[in-house]
Protein backbone atom coordinates (compact mmCIF):
# COMPACT_ATOMS: atom_id res chain seq x y z
CA UNK A 1 0.00 0.00 0.00
CA UNK A 2 2.65 2.74 0.99
CA UNK A 3 4.95 1.58 -2.33
CA UNK A 4 1.41 2.78 -4.39
CA UNK A 5 1.32 5.97 -2.48
CA UNK A 6 4.93 6.60 -2.72
CA UNK A 7 4.71 5.92 -6.58
CA UNK A 8 1.26 8.23 -6.61
CA UNK A 9 2.87 11.21 -5.03
CA UNK A 10 6.21 10.56 -7.69
CA UNK A 11 3.59 11.02 -10.24
CA UNK A 12 2.15 13.56 -8.79
CA UNK A 13 5.70 15.52 -8.61
CA UNK A 14 6.12 14.44 -12.06
CA UNK A 15 3.41 16.30 -13.20
CA UNK A 16 4.17 19.43 -11.48
CA UNK A 17 7.61 19.66 -13.13
CA UNK A 18 6.67 18.10 -16.40
CA UNK A 19 4.05 20.66 -17.19
CA UNK A 20 5.86 23.63 -15.56
CA UNK A 21 8.66 23.07 -18.01
CA UNK A 22 6.57 22.30 -21.26
CA UNK A 23 3.60 24.72 -21.16
CA UNK A 24 5.46 27.96 -21.30
CA UNK A 25 6.50 26.56 -24.87
CA UNK A 26 3.03 26.56 -26.43
CA UNK A 27 3.79 30.12 -26.83
CA UNK A 28 7.39 30.30 -27.35
CA UNK A 29 6.37 28.03 -30.44
CA UNK A 30 4.11 30.98 -31.77
CA UNK A 31 5.09 29.90 -35.19
CA UNK A 32 3.06 27.34 -35.56
CA UNK A 33 -1.08 27.21 -34.96
CA UNK A 34 -2.05 25.84 -31.38
CA UNK A 35 -3.22 22.42 -33.42
CA UNK A 36 0.59 21.88 -34.87
CA UNK A 37 1.96 21.33 -31.52
CA UNK A 38 -0.67 19.43 -30.64
CA UNK A 39 0.15 16.86 -33.87
CA UNK A 40 4.19 16.54 -32.63
CA UNK A 41 2.88 16.38 -28.88
CA UNK A 42 0.29 13.18 -29.69
CA UNK A 43 2.65 11.38 -32.34
CA UNK A 44 5.47 11.75 -29.98
CA UNK A 45 3.94 10.04 -27.06
CA UNK A 46 2.46 7.33 -29.14
CA UNK A 47 5.93 6.28 -30.75
CA UNK A 48 7.21 6.40 -27.03
CA UNK A 49 4.70 4.08 -25.80
CA UNK A 50 4.53 1.87 -29.30
CA UNK A 51 8.62 1.64 -28.54
CA UNK A 52 7.78 0.49 -24.84
CA UNK A 53 5.65 -1.84 -25.89
CA UNK A 54 7.69 -3.35 -28.19
CA UNK A 55 5.00 -3.21 -30.80
CA UNK A 56 2.78 -5.45 -28.98
CA UNK A 57 -0.34 -2.90 -28.24
CA UNK A 58 -2.87 -5.83 -27.24
CA UNK A 59 -6.73 -5.50 -26.82
CA UNK A 60 -8.13 -2.66 -25.17
CA UNK A 61 -10.81 -1.54 -23.22
CA UNK A 62 -13.83 0.98 -24.27
CA UNK A 63 -12.60 3.53 -21.80
CA UNK A 64 -8.66 3.45 -23.49
CA UNK A 65 -10.94 4.27 -26.32
CA UNK A 66 -13.01 7.22 -24.48
CA UNK A 67 -9.68 8.58 -23.47
CA UNK A 68 -7.99 8.60 -26.71
CA UNK A 69 -11.55 11.01 -27.88
CA UNK A 70 -11.01 12.91 -24.87
CA UNK A 71 -7.65 13.62 -24.30
CA UNK A 72 -7.21 15.67 -28.13
CA UNK A 73 -10.12 17.55 -26.53
CA UNK A 74 -8.59 18.74 -23.51
CA UNK A 75 -5.29 19.21 -25.34
CA UNK A 76 -7.02 21.53 -27.58
CA UNK A 77 -9.01 23.28 -25.01
CA UNK A 78 -5.29 24.32 -23.13
CA UNK A 79 -3.30 25.30 -25.80
CA UNK A 80 -6.47 27.09 -27.57
CA UNK A 81 -6.57 29.02 -24.17
CA UNK A 82 -2.58 29.31 -23.50
CA UNK A 83 -2.25 30.98 -27.23
CA UNK A 84 -5.39 33.44 -26.33
CA UNK A 85 -4.75 34.98 -22.75
CA UNK A 86 -1.74 33.02 -21.76
CA UNK A 87 0.11 30.25 -19.75
CA UNK A 88 -0.57 31.74 -16.25
CA UNK A 89 -4.31 32.25 -16.62
CA UNK A 90 -5.43 29.20 -18.25
CA UNK A 91 -3.86 27.30 -15.53
CA UNK A 92 -5.44 29.21 -13.03
CA UNK A 93 -8.81 28.11 -14.30
CA UNK A 94 -7.70 24.33 -15.33
CA UNK A 95 -7.18 23.94 -11.38
CA UNK A 96 -10.38 24.00 -10.77
CA UNK A 97 -10.32 20.55 -12.75
CA UNK A 98 -11.02 18.47 -8.91
CA UNK A 99 -14.72 20.63 -9.05
CA UNK A 100 -15.59 18.57 -11.95
CA UNK A 101 -15.00 15.25 -10.64
CA UNK A 102 -16.46 16.38 -7.26
CA UNK A 103 -19.53 16.89 -9.24
CA UNK A 104 -19.55 13.43 -10.95
CA UNK A 105 -18.74 12.04 -7.78
CA UNK A 106 -21.98 13.81 -6.09
CA UNK A 107 -24.07 12.51 -8.62
CA UNK A 108 -23.04 9.02 -8.73
CA UNK A 109 -22.68 8.98 -4.58
CA UNK A 110 -18.78 8.30 -4.15
CA UNK A 111 -17.46 9.46 -1.21
CA UNK A 112 -15.44 12.99 -1.27
CA UNK A 113 -12.94 13.19 1.23
CA UNK A 114 -12.68 16.25 3.68
CA UNK A 115 -8.79 16.32 2.75
CA UNK A 116 -9.50 16.59 -1.01
CA UNK A 117 -12.04 19.22 -0.42
CA UNK A 118 -9.86 21.45 1.85
CA UNK A 119 -6.47 20.69 -0.78
CA UNK A 120 -8.29 22.23 -3.85
CA UNK A 121 -9.48 24.94 -1.64
CA UNK A 122 -6.03 25.67 -0.47
CA UNK A 123 -4.61 25.29 -3.96
CA UNK A 124 -7.43 27.52 -5.73
CA UNK A 125 -7.23 30.43 -3.04
CA UNK A 126 -2.93 30.62 -3.43
CA UNK A 127 -3.36 30.55 -6.92
CA UNK A 128 -6.44 33.42 -7.35
CA UNK A 129 -3.83 35.28 -4.82
CA UNK A 130 -1.64 34.96 -6.89
CA UNK A 131 -3.01 35.67 -10.05
CA UNK A 132 -4.32 38.92 -8.67
CA UNK A 133 -5.27 41.76 -11.01
CA UNK A 134 -3.72 40.78 -14.64
CA UNK A 135 -6.84 41.25 -17.70
CA UNK A 136 -9.34 39.11 -18.95
CA UNK A 137 -10.59 37.53 -22.42
CA UNK A 138 -13.81 35.89 -23.27
CA UNK A 139 -12.42 33.63 -25.70
CA UNK A 140 -9.41 32.68 -23.54
CA UNK A 141 -11.83 32.00 -20.69
CA UNK A 142 -14.29 30.04 -22.59
CA UNK A 143 -11.20 27.45 -24.32
CA UNK A 144 -9.72 26.99 -20.66
CA UNK A 145 -13.04 26.38 -18.93
CA UNK A 146 -13.61 23.67 -22.23
CA UNK A 147 -10.07 22.13 -21.61
CA UNK A 148 -11.16 22.18 -17.93
CA UNK A 149 -14.45 20.09 -18.42
CA UNK A 150 -12.68 17.75 -20.42
CA UNK A 151 -9.58 16.67 -18.05
CA UNK A 152 -12.37 15.96 -15.33
CA UNK A 153 -13.91 13.53 -17.90
CA UNK A 154 -10.84 12.37 -18.68
CA UNK A 155 -9.76 11.99 -15.06
CA UNK A 156 -12.36 10.02 -14.44
CA UNK A 157 -11.59 7.69 -17.64
CA UNK A 158 -8.18 7.28 -16.21
CA UNK A 159 -9.73 5.37 -12.64
CA UNK A 160 -11.51 3.25 -15.30
CA UNK A 161 -9.43 2.04 -17.69
CA UNK A 162 -8.01 -1.29 -17.00
CA UNK A 163 -4.96 -1.48 -19.59
CA UNK A 164 -1.64 -0.68 -19.31
CA UNK A 165 -0.31 3.00 -19.06
CA UNK A 166 1.83 2.16 -22.68
CA UNK A 167 -1.15 0.77 -23.69
CA UNK A 168 -3.22 4.20 -22.67
CA UNK A 169 -0.90 6.67 -23.68
CA UNK A 170 -0.17 4.85 -27.55
CA UNK A 171 -3.92 5.23 -28.20
CA UNK A 172 -4.24 8.53 -26.39
CA UNK A 173 -1.24 9.77 -28.75
CA UNK A 174 -2.82 8.66 -31.74
CA UNK A 175 -5.77 10.47 -30.66
CA UNK A 176 -4.02 13.74 -29.65
CA UNK A 177 -1.73 13.60 -33.20
CA UNK A 178 -5.00 12.94 -35.70
CA UNK A 179 -7.33 15.89 -33.89
CA UNK A 180 -4.36 18.12 -34.74
CA UNK A 181 -3.64 17.30 -38.21
CA UNK A 182 -7.29 17.59 -38.75
CA UNK A 183 -7.60 20.80 -37.27
CA UNK A 184 -4.54 22.26 -39.14
CA UNK A 185 -5.39 20.89 -42.47
CA UNK A 186 -5.50 24.15 -44.18
CA UNK A 187 -2.78 25.48 -41.59
CA UNK A 188 0.42 26.63 -43.88
CA UNK A 189 3.47 24.71 -42.58
CA UNK A 190 6.71 26.77 -41.11
CA UNK A 191 9.16 27.39 -44.14
CA UNK A 192 12.35 27.44 -42.20
CA UNK A 193 12.96 24.97 -39.16
CA UNK A 194 15.55 26.10 -37.55
CA UNK A 195 17.81 23.13 -35.62
CA UNK A 196 16.86 25.67 -32.35
CA UNK A 197 13.27 25.20 -33.29
CA UNK A 198 13.49 21.76 -33.92
CA UNK A 199 14.81 21.13 -30.46
CA UNK A 200 12.15 23.34 -28.86
CA UNK A 201 9.62 21.45 -30.69
CA UNK A 202 10.76 17.86 -29.68
CA UNK A 203 11.59 18.65 -26.07
CA UNK A 204 8.34 20.31 -25.63
CA UNK A 205 6.85 16.99 -27.21
CA UNK A 206 8.42 14.81 -25.15
CA UNK A 207 8.57 16.41 -22.08
CA UNK A 208 4.98 17.99 -22.27
CA UNK A 209 3.68 14.62 -23.65
CA UNK A 210 5.31 11.08 -23.01
CA UNK A 211 6.59 12.02 -19.90
CA UNK A 212 3.74 14.18 -19.02
CA UNK A 213 1.72 11.11 -19.86
CA UNK A 214 4.13 8.53 -17.47
CA UNK A 215 3.47 11.44 -14.84
CA UNK A 216 -0.19 11.34 -14.87
CA UNK A 217 -0.69 7.43 -15.25
CA UNK A 218 2.07 7.07 -12.21
CA UNK A 219 -0.67 9.61 -10.06
CA UNK A 220 -4.11 8.38 -11.04
CA UNK A 221 -3.35 4.31 -11.38
CA UNK A 222 -1.42 4.52 -7.67
CA UNK A 223 -3.79 7.04 -5.90
CA UNK A 224 -7.77 7.65 -5.24
CA UNK A 225 -9.07 9.79 -7.71
CA UNK A 226 -10.23 12.58 -5.58
CA UNK A 227 -6.89 13.26 -4.58
CA UNK A 228 -5.21 12.81 -7.37
CA UNK A 229 -7.19 15.48 -9.23
CA UNK A 230 -6.38 17.36 -6.38
CA UNK A 231 -2.46 17.00 -6.39
CA UNK A 232 -2.25 17.08 -10.15
CA UNK A 233 -3.34 20.82 -9.80
CA UNK A 234 0.72 21.24 -8.24
CA UNK A 235 1.47 22.06 -12.04
CA UNK A 236 -0.21 25.90 -11.68
CA UNK A 237 2.24 26.93 -8.90
CA UNK A 238 4.87 24.92 -10.01
CA UNK A 239 4.00 26.62 -13.80
CA UNK A 240 3.71 29.94 -12.28
CA UNK A 241 7.53 30.03 -10.56
CA UNK A 242 9.24 28.31 -14.10
CA UNK A 243 7.52 31.36 -15.93
CA UNK A 244 9.02 33.66 -13.50
CA UNK A 245 12.45 32.15 -13.06
CA UNK A 246 12.50 31.81 -16.73
CA UNK A 247 11.25 35.62 -17.68
CA UNK A 248 8.16 34.24 -19.94
CA UNK A 249 5.70 36.04 -18.57
CA UNK A 250 2.61 35.73 -20.86
CA UNK A 251 -0.02 37.06 -18.88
Amino acid sequence: MKSKIHLGLLGALGIWLTAGLALPFVNVLQVFSPEQPIVFRGFITAIMAFIGLRGAIGKVDKYTWLIAVTLPFATLGLFEGIRHWGASPTIVIITATPLINFAISLFLGRRISGASIIGLVLVLGGVLIARKGGHFQWEGFAWSVFGTVMSGILYELFAKAKTTSLQKGFFAGIGMGTLGLILSVNTPLVSIITPKLTVLLLGFAFVGGFLYWIANMLAFENLPLGEASVLAQGETPALQLLLKALGFLYS
